[in-house]
């Protein structure tokens, strides 16, 4: 018996509706690892949230979309870990990243993934392909489709242009809600790990930004930091679209574009 597909619903407010209720489930449309055997057809999809996002509604709109196209979609529900000595927390959670495409694998049998990442997830799936080359996963990724990412970091307005000016009660706030949020500073070391380290010729890289992003500024920054990337600003395709961080998650037009980057599910 076929499955029905899950209906597909645009907008930020039924997707946090959907988030309070499930806020550690999954979004409509997506996978358990391990749960039962694979359905879709061509490269699995596995979507990273970004820092402060959560998958059940991040991808709301996105899972169902993909699913509805023939893709087995999984999401990679990450939590904020601390930078230790010596090991940066993104290296902690790309790592992990990889882990979770090995299951994904595994469970599939498929040769290669498509990785979609908002914001800092799509730096973790960007650092995984470029500074743990060797690492499990690294090898099977065939493409990194970015929403809205901080390749480029962000001064967030400015206001973190000379972060040891902040007042140190913000500081430490941030040290506390944020751990990673040093390491998303233009010129951190984890950006310039990156910048420095091998490119990734065998993977597709696609970069979808918006001009009202209220969160990566200068929205441009992820373009120059990933000049190979097919390079899409929202508003050349809905010049109306007047959406920012997180409403680009759950616009037709960017999710389009999502689509024509990952291409046919068969």
């Amino acid at each position: 018996m076929e499955s029905v597909p899950e209906p597909v619903r645009y907008g930020r407010r039924a997707a946090l509706r959907h988030g309070a209720a499930q806020p550690r489930g999954l979004p409509p449309g997506a996978r358990q690892v391990g749960a039962g055997a694979a359905g879709g057809s061509g490269a699995p999809v596995v979507l990273v949230h970004g820092t402060n996002g959560r998958a059940a509604c991040d991808w709301f709109t996105l899972a169902p979309l993909l699913a509805g196209d023939g893709r087995d979609v999984f999401a990679f529900q990450w939590r904020r870990a601390r930078p230790t000595a010596g090991t940066s927390a993104t290296h902690t959670h790309a790592a992990e990243l990889g882990e979770f495409i090995e299951r994904v694998r595994a469970v599939t049998g498929a040769a290669q993934v498509d990785v979609v990442g908002h914001s800092w997830g799509a730096v973790l799936a960007h650092y995984l392909v470029r500074c743990l080359a060797g690492a499990p996963g690294a090898g099977a990724v065939r493409s990194v489709v970015g929403l809205a990412p901080t390749y480029g970091g962000t001064t967030l307005h400015g206001l973190l242009r000379r972060p040891d000016r902040l007042p140190a009660r913000l500081r430490h706030w941030l040290d506390a809600k944020i751990p990673s949020w040093r390491e998303q500073l233009p010129g951190s070391a984890v950006l310039t790990a990156i910048e420095a380290a091998p490119p990734a010729p065998a993977v597709r890289f696609t970069t979808i930004v918006t001009r009202y992003d209220q969160m990566v500024t200068p929205y441009a920054a992820s373009l120059r930091a990933v000049p190979q990337a097919r390079q899409v600003v929202l508003q050349r395709h809905a010049p109306r679209a007047l959406v920012g961080h997180l409403g680009i998650l759950h616009h037709p037009v960017a999710l389009r574009h999502v689509r024509d980057a990952l291409g046919p599910a068969c």
